[in-house]
Protein backbone atom coordinates (compact mmCIF):
# COMPACT_ATOMS: atom_id res chain seq x y z
CA UNK A 1 0.00 0.00 0.00
CA UNK A 2 3.06 2.31 0.93
CA UNK A 3 4.61 2.18 -2.93
CA UNK A 4 1.39 2.11 -4.89
CA UNK A 5 -0.04 5.51 -2.57
CA UNK A 6 3.00 7.45 -3.32
CA UNK A 7 2.98 6.19 -7.27
CA UNK A 8 -0.82 7.41 -7.06
CA UNK A 9 0.43 10.89 -5.44
CA UNK A 10 2.91 11.60 -7.78
CA UNK A 11 1.49 10.77 -11.13
CA UNK A 12 -1.92 12.84 -9.60
CA UNK A 13 0.93 15.72 -9.68
CA UNK A 14 2.63 14.96 -12.71
CA UNK A 15 -0.15 14.29 -14.76
CA UNK A 16 -2.02 17.47 -13.61
CA UNK A 17 -2.33 19.80 -17.25
CA UNK A 18 -0.48 22.85 -16.86
CA UNK A 19 -1.32 25.50 -19.42
CA UNK A 20 -4.09 27.95 -19.12
CA UNK A 21 -3.59 27.96 -15.43
CA UNK A 22 -5.04 31.05 -13.66
CA UNK A 23 -4.05 33.16 -10.89
CA UNK A 24 -4.63 33.66 -7.26
CA UNK A 25 -3.73 37.54 -7.39
CA UNK A 26 -2.75 38.75 -10.89
CA UNK A 27 -2.30 42.32 -11.62
CA UNK A 28 -3.26 43.33 -15.54
CA UNK A 29 -0.64 44.35 -17.64
CA UNK A 30 0.52 48.22 -17.44
CA UNK A 31 3.23 50.46 -18.59
CA UNK A 32 5.73 51.52 -15.55
CA UNK A 33 4.12 54.39 -14.14
CA UNK A 34 5.15 56.70 -11.06
CA UNK A 35 3.02 56.73 -7.91
CA UNK A 36 3.07 59.86 -6.94
CA UNK A 37 1.12 59.01 -4.19
CA UNK A 38 -0.32 56.02 -2.78
CA UNK A 39 -3.55 56.13 -0.77
CA UNK A 40 -5.23 53.40 1.62
CA UNK A 41 -9.13 53.08 1.59
CA UNK A 42 -11.51 50.90 3.32
CA UNK A 43 -9.10 49.38 5.67
CA UNK A 44 -11.27 50.60 8.92
CA UNK A 45 -9.18 48.83 11.80
CA UNK A 46 -5.53 48.01 10.21
CA UNK A 47 -2.97 51.42 10.34
CA UNK A 48 -2.14 52.66 6.81
CA UNK A 49 1.48 52.39 8.42
CA UNK A 50 1.30 48.44 8.68
CA UNK A 51 -0.01 47.81 4.88
CA UNK A 52 1.94 50.37 3.20
CA UNK A 53 5.31 48.43 4.96
CA UNK A 54 4.27 45.68 3.09
CA UNK A 55 4.71 47.07 -0.11
CA UNK A 56 7.37 46.37 -2.58
CA UNK A 57 7.85 50.37 -3.30
CA UNK A 58 7.21 53.46 -2.10
CA UNK A 59 5.17 56.95 -2.63
CA UNK A 60 7.49 58.49 -5.45
CA UNK A 61 8.96 55.41 -7.00
CA UNK A 62 8.01 53.61 -10.13
CA UNK A 63 5.51 51.43 -10.17
CA UNK A 64 5.32 47.89 -12.94
CA UNK A 65 2.85 44.98 -12.88
CA UNK A 66 5.70 42.85 -11.05
CA UNK A 67 6.41 44.51 -7.79
CA UNK A 68 2.25 45.38 -7.45
CA UNK A 69 1.24 41.91 -7.85
CA UNK A 70 3.95 40.89 -5.07
CA UNK A 71 2.67 43.93 -2.87
CA UNK A 72 -0.79 42.50 -3.40
CA UNK A 73 0.21 38.92 -2.25
CA UNK A 74 2.07 40.14 1.06
CA UNK A 75 -1.09 42.12 2.15
CA UNK A 76 -3.17 38.90 1.66
CA UNK A 77 -1.01 36.97 3.44
CA UNK A 78 -1.61 39.41 6.66
CA UNK A 79 -5.07 36.95 6.51
CA UNK A 80 -6.59 40.18 7.95
CA UNK A 81 -8.81 41.29 5.15
CA UNK A 82 -11.95 40.05 3.45
CA UNK A 83 -11.17 41.96 -0.02
CA UNK A 84 -7.52 43.47 -1.68
CA UNK A 85 -7.90 45.36 -4.52
CA UNK A 86 -6.10 48.39 -6.41
CA UNK A 87 -7.02 51.18 -8.94
CA UNK A 88 -5.08 54.54 -10.52
CA UNK A 89 -6.21 57.67 -10.65
CA UNK A 90 -5.13 60.38 -12.50
CA UNK A 91 -4.16 63.36 -10.84
CA UNK A 92 -3.88 67.55 -11.71
CA UNK A 93 -0.61 68.38 -13.34
CA UNK A 94 -0.50 64.79 -15.09
CA UNK A 95 -0.08 63.06 -11.94
CA UNK A 96 -0.80 59.81 -10.59
CA UNK A 97 -2.15 57.93 -7.69
CA UNK A 98 -2.34 54.64 -7.01
CA UNK A 99 -5.84 53.42 -4.50
CA UNK A 100 -5.02 50.42 -2.39
CA UNK A 101 -8.29 48.89 -1.03
CA UNK A 102 -8.01 46.57 1.94
CA UNK A 103 -10.88 45.85 3.28
CA UNK A 104 -10.73 44.26 7.20
CA UNK A 105 -12.14 41.39 8.27
CA UNK A 106 -13.81 40.91 11.96
CA UNK A 107 -10.16 39.47 13.81
CA UNK A 108 -11.13 39.62 17.34
CA UNK A 109 -12.82 36.65 18.21
CA UNK A 110 -13.78 34.37 21.40
CA UNK A 111 -12.10 30.82 20.42
CA UNK A 112 -14.42 28.33 20.64
CA UNK A 113 -14.22 25.05 18.47
CA UNK A 114 -13.05 21.68 18.65
CA UNK A 115 -13.60 18.58 16.70
CA UNK A 116 -15.10 15.11 16.33
CA UNK A 117 -14.47 11.72 15.54
CA UNK A 118 -16.76 8.30 17.03
CA UNK A 119 -14.79 8.37 20.85
CA UNK A 120 -13.40 11.07 20.29
CA UNK A 121 -14.26 14.18 21.11
CA UNK A 122 -12.29 17.65 21.52
CA UNK A 123 -13.11 21.12 22.27
CA UNK A 124 -10.97 24.25 22.59
CA UNK A 125 -12.00 28.02 24.16
CA UNK A 126 -10.32 30.96 24.63
CA UNK A 127 -9.91 34.28 22.95
CA UNK A 128 -8.16 35.60 20.50
CA UNK A 129 -7.02 38.81 18.45
CA UNK A 130 -5.13 38.84 15.43
CA UNK A 131 -4.82 42.13 14.34
CA UNK A 132 -4.59 43.85 18.08
CA UNK A 133 -4.80 48.02 17.71
CA UNK A 134 -4.59 47.30 14.12
CA UNK A 135 -1.05 46.55 13.82
CA UNK A 136 -1.01 42.87 12.81
CA UNK A 137 -0.01 42.50 17.18
CA UNK A 138 -1.21 38.65 17.49
CA UNK A 139 -2.75 37.82 21.14
CA UNK A 140 -3.75 34.35 21.56
CA UNK A 141 -5.29 32.25 24.81
CA UNK A 142 -6.68 29.01 24.50
CA UNK A 143 -7.03 25.75 26.06
CA UNK A 144 -8.43 22.48 25.26
CA UNK A 145 -10.22 19.63 26.69
CA UNK A 146 -10.69 16.46 25.25
CA UNK A 147 -11.65 12.56 25.72
CA UNK A 148 -8.35 11.43 23.87
CA UNK A 149 -6.05 14.27 23.03
CA UNK A 150 -4.25 16.41 25.15
CA UNK A 151 -6.04 18.71 27.85
CA UNK A 152 -3.74 22.38 27.69
CA UNK A 153 -3.43 26.06 28.25
CA UNK A 154 -1.77 28.80 26.17
CA UNK A 155 -0.85 32.22 25.59
CA UNK A 156 1.39 33.53 22.81
CA UNK A 157 2.14 36.68 22.02
CA UNK A 158 3.33 37.79 18.75
CA UNK A 159 4.94 41.54 17.43
CA UNK A 160 4.77 41.69 13.71
CA UNK A 161 8.00 42.64 11.36
CA UNK A 162 5.73 45.59 10.49
CA UNK A 163 6.55 47.39 13.79
CA UNK A 164 9.72 46.27 14.07
CA UNK A 165 13.33 46.44 11.93
CA UNK A 166 13.37 45.21 8.45
CA UNK A 167 11.67 41.91 8.96
CA UNK A 168 12.32 40.85 12.11
CA UNK A 169 9.67 39.88 14.21
CA UNK A 170 9.10 38.12 17.33
CA UNK A 171 6.89 35.74 19.18
CA UNK A 172 6.51 34.53 22.79
CA UNK A 173 4.56 32.28 24.18
CA UNK A 174 3.87 29.59 27.43
CA UNK A 175 2.08 26.06 27.34
CA UNK A 176 0.95 23.94 30.23
CA UNK A 177 -0.20 20.53 29.00
CA UNK A 178 -1.56 17.31 30.44
CA UNK A 179 -0.04 14.17 28.56
CA UNK A 180 -3.13 12.27 29.97
CA UNK A 181 -2.13 9.14 27.52
CA UNK A 182 0.95 8.74 29.23
CA UNK A 183 -0.20 10.62 32.63
CA UNK A 184 2.32 13.17 32.19
CA UNK A 185 2.50 16.88 33.09
CA UNK A 186 4.03 19.44 30.68
CA UNK A 187 5.06 22.92 30.69
CA UNK A 188 7.39 24.72 28.25
CA UNK A 189 8.15 28.69 27.59
CA UNK A 190 9.30 29.71 24.07
CA UNK A 191 10.57 32.82 22.18
CA UNK A 192 11.03 32.53 18.01
CA UNK A 193 12.68 35.11 16.44
CA UNK A 194 12.07 35.88 12.45
CA UNK A 195 15.21 36.49 10.60
CA UNK A 196 15.21 40.33 10.22
CA UNK A 197 16.85 39.49 6.28
CA UNK A 198 14.50 37.07 5.41
CA UNK A 199 12.52 37.77 2.21
CA UNK A 200 9.14 36.45 1.26
CA UNK A 201 9.35 35.84 -2.48
CA UNK A 202 12.94 35.92 -2.51
CA UNK A 203 15.00 33.01 -2.00
CA UNK A 204 17.75 33.96 0.31
CA UNK A 205 19.26 31.72 3.51
CA UNK A 206 18.25 33.86 6.63
CA UNK A 207 17.12 31.24 9.13
CA UNK A 208 14.50 31.78 12.05
CA UNK A 209 16.01 31.07 15.90
CA UNK A 210 13.51 29.41 18.45
CA UNK A 211 14.91 28.70 22.14
CA UNK A 212 12.89 28.08 25.48
CA UNK A 213 13.07 25.70 28.22
CA UNK A 214 10.27 22.28 28.49
CA UNK A 215 9.65 19.75 31.02
CA UNK A 216 7.74 16.69 31.43
CA UNK A 217 7.62 15.56 34.57
CA UNK A 218 4.82 12.95 36.73
CA UNK A 219 4.87 12.95 40.62
CA UNK A 220 2.91 15.28 43.01
CA UNK A 221 1.15 17.08 39.97
CA UNK A 222 -1.82 19.69 39.79
CA UNK A 223 -4.09 16.21 38.16
CA UNK A 224 -6.01 13.52 39.11
CA UNK A 225 -2.15 11.10 38.15
CA UNK A 226 -2.78 8.16 39.82
CA UNK A 227 0.66 8.40 42.14
CA UNK A 228 1.46 4.73 42.15
CA UNK A 229 2.96 5.49 39.64
CA UNK A 230 7.09 6.08 39.14
CA UNK A 231 8.39 9.40 39.39
CA UNK A 232 9.21 10.87 35.92
CA UNK A 233 11.05 14.07 35.10
CA UNK A 234 13.28 15.35 31.87
CA UNK A 235 13.73 18.70 31.39
CA UNK A 236 15.45 20.72 28.56
CA UNK A 237 16.73 23.63 27.01
CA UNK A 238 16.48 23.57 23.49
CA UNK A 239 17.44 25.55 19.96
CA UNK A 240 15.88 25.51 17.02
CA UNK A 241 16.41 26.77 13.24
CA UNK A 242 14.17 26.93 10.99
CA UNK A 243 14.52 28.10 6.75
CA UNK A 244 11.38 28.53 4.61
CA UNK A 245 12.16 28.73 1.13
CA UNK A 246 8.96 29.89 -1.05
CA UNK A 247 6.18 31.35 0.01
CA UNK A 248 2.17 30.21 0.10
CA UNK A 249 0.18 33.18 -1.26
CA UNK A 250 -3.17 32.89 1.06
CA UNK A 251 -6.15 34.44 -0.16
CA UNK A 252 -9.37 33.57 2.15
CA UNK A 253 -9.37 29.92 2.26
CA UNK A 254 -7.62 29.37 -1.22
CA UNK A 255 -3.66 29.01 -1.56
CA UNK A 256 -0.83 29.29 -4.48
CA UNK A 257 2.50 28.84 -4.26
CA UNK A 258 5.22 26.64 -3.08
CA UNK A 259 7.04 26.49 0.43
CA UNK A 260 10.05 24.14 1.88
CA UNK A 261 10.25 24.13 5.73
CA UNK A 262 13.64 22.62 7.32
CA UNK A 263 13.85 22.68 11.11
CA UNK A 264 17.30 21.06 12.94
CA UNK A 265 17.53 21.50 16.69
CA UNK A 266 18.83 20.04 19.66
CA UNK A 267 17.09 19.29 23.47
CA UNK A 268 20.28 19.90 26.28
CA UNK A 269 19.41 17.52 29.40
CA UNK A 270 19.08 19.89 32.52
CA UNK A 271 18.51 16.67 34.59
CA UNK A 272 20.29 13.87 35.47
CA UNK A 273 17.89 11.21 33.36
CA UNK A 274 17.61 14.09 30.37
CA UNK A 275 19.74 12.59 27.50
CA UNK A 276 20.90 15.51 24.90
CA UNK A 277 18.30 14.70 21.77
CA UNK A 278 18.62 15.63 18.60
CA UNK A 279 15.52 16.80 15.95
CA UNK A 280 14.66 17.47 12.82
CA UNK A 281 11.63 18.19 10.50
CA UNK A 282 11.08 18.59 6.83
CA UNK A 283 7.91 20.27 5.51
CA UNK A 284 6.67 20.31 1.61
CA UNK A 285 3.74 21.89 0.12
CA UNK A 286 2.14 22.87 -3.39
CA UNK A 287 -0.76 24.83 -4.21
CA UNK A 288 -2.03 25.52 -7.55
CA UNK A 289 -4.71 27.53 -8.62
CA UNK A 290 -6.43 25.37 -11.50
CA UNK A 291 -9.22 27.27 -12.63
CA UNK A 292 -10.87 30.12 -10.32
CA UNK A 293 -12.49 27.52 -8.51
CA UNK A 294 -10.13 24.42 -8.39
CA UNK A 295 -7.32 24.41 -6.55
CA UNK A 296 -4.17 21.17 -6.39
CA UNK A 297 -2.74 20.76 -3.23
CA UNK A 298 0.28 18.03 -2.20
CA UNK A 299 1.35 18.35 1.16
CA UNK A 300 4.43 16.04 2.80
CA UNK A 301 6.01 16.12 6.38
CA UNK A 302 8.57 14.29 8.12
CA UNK A 303 10.23 14.45 11.73
CA UNK A 304 12.73 12.61 13.85
CA UNK A 305 14.07 13.06 16.71
CA UNK A 306 16.71 10.77 18.73
CA UNK A 307 15.06 11.50 22.12
CA UNK A 308 14.24 7.83 23.30
CA UNK A 309 10.82 9.60 25.80
CA UNK A 310 7.46 9.01 23.95
CA UNK A 311 6.02 12.03 25.68
CA UNK A 312 8.12 14.02 22.90
CA UNK A 313 7.30 11.94 19.65
CA UNK A 314 5.01 13.58 17.40
CA UNK A 315 1.57 12.29 17.92
CA UNK A 316 -0.78 11.99 14.86
CA UNK A 317 -4.94 12.31 15.01
CA UNK A 318 -8.18 12.31 13.12
CA UNK A 319 -6.98 16.20 12.34
CA UNK A 320 -3.95 14.92 10.98
CA UNK A 321 -5.18 11.83 9.22
CA UNK A 322 -9.11 10.50 8.99
CA UNK A 323 -10.01 7.83 10.78
CA UNK A 324 -7.43 7.16 13.78
CA UNK A 325 -7.26 7.91 17.44
CA UNK A 326 -4.97 10.59 18.65
CA UNK A 327 -1.41 8.86 18.99
CA UNK A 328 -2.09 6.10 16.97
CA UNK A 329 0.47 6.97 15.17
CA UNK A 330 3.35 8.03 17.02
CA UNK A 331 7.26 7.43 17.21
CA UNK A 332 10.77 8.86 16.53
CA UNK A 333 10.53 8.47 12.72
CA UNK A 334 7.29 9.46 10.76
CA UNK A 335 6.03 11.05 7.60
CA UNK A 336 2.41 12.09 6.57
CA UNK A 337 1.35 12.56 2.98
CA UNK A 338 -1.25 14.12 1.49
CA UNK A 339 -2.81 15.54 -1.62
CA UNK A 340 -6.26 16.84 -2.70
CA UNK A 341 -8.53 18.82 -5.26
CA UNK A 342 -10.58 21.24 -3.92
CA UNK A 343 -13.71 22.91 -5.29
CA UNK A 344 -15.20 26.49 -4.31
CA UNK A 345 -19.04 25.75 -4.87
CA UNK A 346 -19.81 29.42 -3.41
CA UNK A 347 -16.94 32.39 -2.35
CA UNK A 348 -19.29 35.40 -1.17
CA UNK A 349 -17.83 38.17 1.42
CA UNK A 350 -20.15 35.97 4.19
CA UNK A 351 -19.76 32.64 3.03
CA UNK A 352 -17.77 30.68 1.21
CA UNK A 353 -18.47 26.47 0.57
CA UNK A 354 -15.68 24.38 -0.59
CA UNK A 355 -15.63 20.40 -0.96
CA UNK A 356 -12.32 18.41 -1.42
CA UNK A 357 -11.54 15.29 -2.59
CA UNK A 358 -8.40 13.85 -0.71
CA UNK A 359 -5.97 11.04 -0.07
CA UNK A 360 -3.61 10.67 2.42
CA UNK A 361 -0.89 8.41 4.31
CA UNK A 362 0.66 8.38 7.23
CA UNK A 363 3.72 5.82 8.77
CA UNK A 364 5.28 5.69 12.06
CA UNK A 365 8.51 4.00 12.81
CA UNK A 366 10.62 2.73 16.02
CA UNK A 367 14.19 1.65 14.94
CA UNK A 368 15.04 -0.12 17.93
CA UNK A 369 11.65 -1.71 18.06
CA UNK A 370 10.28 -5.18 16.25
CA UNK A 371 9.21 -4.59 12.75
CA UNK A 372 5.49 -4.78 14.09
CA UNK A 373 6.19 -1.77 15.62
CA UNK A 374 5.83 -0.12 12.13
CA UNK A 375 2.79 1.48 11.75
CA UNK A 376 0.79 3.00 8.56
CA UNK A 377 -2.46 4.40 7.46
CA UNK A 378 -4.48 5.43 4.74
CA UNK A 379 -7.71 7.31 4.57
CA UNK A 380 -9.73 8.48 1.11
CA UNK A 381 -12.76 10.73 0.74
CA UNK A 382 -14.50 14.10 0.70
CA UNK A 383 -15.06 16.87 2.67
CA UNK A 384 -17.15 19.82 3.03
CA UNK A 385 -15.54 23.30 4.14
CA UNK A 386 -18.25 26.20 4.95
CA UNK A 387 -16.54 29.57 6.01
CA UNK A 388 -17.49 33.32 6.54
CA UNK A 389 -14.56 35.66 4.86
CA UNK A 390 -15.94 38.47 6.86
CA UNK A 391 -15.32 36.89 9.99
CA UNK A 392 -12.36 33.67 9.56
CA UNK A 393 -12.89 32.18 12.90
CA UNK A 394 -16.41 31.07 11.84
CA UNK A 395 -15.71 27.87 10.00
CA UNK A 396 -17.45 24.51 9.98
CA UNK A 397 -15.49 20.93 8.09
CA UNK A 398 -17.44 17.92 7.75
CA UNK A 399 -15.60 15.43 5.77
CA UNK A 400 -16.38 11.56 4.90
CA UNK A 401 -13.76 8.92 4.00
CA UNK A 402 -12.77 5.50 3.89
CA UNK A 403 -10.10 3.88 6.01
CA UNK A 404 -8.84 0.80 7.38
CA UNK A 405 -10.53 1.66 10.80
CA UNK A 406 -13.87 2.13 9.70
CA UNK A 407 -14.09 5.77 11.31
CA UNK A 408 -16.12 7.40 8.01
CA UNK A 409 -16.96 10.55 9.70
CA UNK A 410 -15.07 13.69 11.32
CA UNK A 411 -16.26 17.34 12.09
CA UNK A 412 -14.14 20.08 13.05
CA UNK A 413 -15.19 23.40 13.93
Amino acid sequence: MNFRLHIFLLLGVLLIPVAGLTQLVKVASFAPRRADTVIVERNWRTREKIILAELEFHQGDTVNPENLEKSLKKIWNLQNFVTVDYRWDSLPGGKSGLILTARDALTIYPVFGGRMQSGDFTVKAGISDRNFLGRNIRVEARGQFSTMETLFGEFRLTVPRQLLWKNLALTGGLRMEDLAYQRIWSEEVFVHVTNPFHEDYRLKLAPNLETGLIQHYRGSLPTFFNDSLPSYKRKYWYIRLTETFGTITRRRHQEEGFSLLTLIGTGIGLEPDSRSYFRASLRAEYDRILTSRLQLTAQWEGHYTSNENGSFWQRYGPGNIRGIGYGDLSGPLMQLTSAGLYYTWLNWDYLAVEQSFFVQYASAWTPKANPANFKQHYAIGTGFQFTIPMYPAASLYVSFSWNPNGEWFYLEL
